[in-house]
C-alpha cells in the first residue's frame, strides 16, 4: 500500500490480505472489549460494526489520501491541521451512529453511546496513530529494497562498464606498442629484438592483470619503468626522458594499468626531437595519496587539442575508470602551457 498514491483497486492481494487482517483482528478484539458476558452475543457485534463504522472511515481517509498527500510529502502544518479536523469528524461521526443511525437500520435494539467525546476521540486517535505508522513502516522498508535493488542494479553496470573499459586497454596499448617496435624495425635497428622481448613481458603483465581488480602497486611501478625503458630505445635522444620515483611504494595497490595511460600519452604526443624538448615523469608516493606528475613537449601547440576536450581514448578511458573505482577519491587537472602538455593526477589508494 504505498503511501504516495491512493487506488483501492491497485492494492495487490498480499495488501488486501494484510487489510482484511487488520480489520478482522481490530473487530474480534473490540467485540470481546465491548462484550457484557463471558461469551460475544449477537448484540455486541452489532455494536462493534456500528462502533467501528467511524473508525474505518477515519483511518481509511487518513491513509489513503492525508498520508501520501500531506505526510509524505512532509507538508507537516497541513497534515496536523487534516488529522484534527479528521479526528473530530470521526467522534462526531460515532455519536451521530449512535444517537440516529442505529434507530433507522436495527428497529428492533435500542442503542446508546456509552463513551463521551474524549474517550471516542482516543479511540480513534489510537487507530489513526497504529495504522500511520504501519504505513510508514512498510514504506521505509519498501525503500530500503528499492535503494538495495538500485546499488545491485549500480554495481552490476558498474562492473560492465569497467569489464568494457578493460577490455579497451590490451588492444590500445599493444597498438601503440607494436608501432614502436615496427619504427625499430624499419630502421634496422639492432634494438628491435631487446624491444621484442621487452614488449613480450609487457604484454604478459597485461594479460595477467587485466582481469584483477587490484595489483601491487610496487609491481605497476616496475612495469613502467620496463615501458619507459622500451621506448627510450626507440628515440634518439633517450636521456631526454626522465622518470623519478619518490616515496615508498610498498604494501599499496591501485587498480592495474591505470597509470599506464597517463603516462602512455606523454609519449603518443611527446617530442623530444629538438634540444629543448623533454619527456618528465614524476610519482610520489605519501602515505596513501600517490601523486604522478607528467610533463612533456608538444611538436605544435596549435595543433594540440584544448585540455577539457580530452586528448584521445586512452586519457578517455582513464578518466571514466577513475569515477568508477576512486569515486571523490582523486583529481585530475591537464593543462597545456606554450610548448608543454602538463598532467596532475592525485589519487588517495585507501
Amino acid at each position: 500500500m504505498s503511501i504516495t498514491s491512493f487506488n483501492l483497486r491497485e492494492l495487490p492481494l498480499l495488501k488486501w490480505g494484510q487489510y482484511i487482517l487488520f480489520w478482522s483482528l481490530s473487530f474480534f478484539i473490540l467485540s470481546r472489549y465491548f462484550a457484557y458476558q463471558n461469551e460475544v452475543t449477537r448484540i455486541d457485534v452489532i455494536y462493534t460494526f456500528l462502533f467501528h463504522i467511524s473508525i474505518l472511515l477515519a483511518v481509511t481517509f487518513n491513509s489513503f489520501y492525508l498520508v501520501p498527500r500531506y505526510l509524505a510529502k512532509k507538508k507537516y502544518v497541513l497534515y496536523g491541521l487534516f488529522i484534527a479536523v479528521t479526528l473530530i469528524a470521526g467522534t462526531w461521526l460515532n455519536i451521530l451512529t449512535f444517537r440516529y443511525l442505529t434507530d433507522w437500520i436495527f428497529t428492533d435494539y435500542y442503542f446508546i453511546s456509552y463513551y463521551g467525546w474524549l474517550e471516542i476521540a482516543q479511540f480513534i486517535a489510537t487507530y489513526l496513530i497504529i495504522t500511520t505508522l504501519l504505513q510508514l513502516s512498510g514504506s521505509w522498508f519498501r525503500e530500503a529494497e528499492i535503494k538495495q535493488k538500485l546499488a545491485e542494479t549500480e554495481q552490476a553496470r558498474t562492473e560492465t562498464e569497467l569489464k568494457a573499459l578493460k577490455a579497451q586497454i590490451n588492444p590500445h596499448f599493444l597498438f601503440n606498442s607494436l608501432n614502436h617496435v615496427y619504427s625499430l624495425a624499419v630502421k634496422q635497428s639492432p634494438k628491435t629484438a631487446p624491444a621484442i622481448l621487452q614488449l613480450s613481458d609487457l604484454l604478459r603483465y597485461t594479460i595477467r592483470n587485466i582481469n584483477e581488480t587490484e595489483a601491487p602497486l610496487e609491481q605497476e611501478i616496475e612495469y613502467i619503468k620496463a615501458y619507459i625503458d622500451l621506448f627510450k630505445n626507440r628515440v634518439k635522444h633517450p636521456e631526454r626522458i626522465h622518470f623519478h620515483l619518490q616515496g615508498d611504494s610498498n604494501n599499496m595497490k591501485i587498480a592495474p594499468l591505470l597509470l599506464l595511460t597517463f603516462i602512455e600519452n606523454c609519449f603518443k604526443h611527446g617530442s623530444v626531437k629538438k634540444e629543448d624538448e623533454k619527456i618528465d615523469i614524476l610519482i610520489n608516493m605519501n602515505g596513501s595519496k600517490l601523486s604522478l606528475r607528467t610533463e612533456n613537449s608538444i611538436e605544435d601547440h596549435s595543433n594540440t587539442e584544448l585540455p577539457e576536450e580530452s586528448s584521445g581514448l586512452g586519457l578517455e578511458n582513464a578518466r571514466k575508470r577513475l569515477k568508477l573505482l576512486y569515486p571523490d577519491r582523486h583529481s585530475l587537472d591537464i593543462t597545456t602551457e606554450q610548448n608543454l602538455f602538463k598532467l596532475s593526477l592525485t589519487l588517495n589508494l585507501i
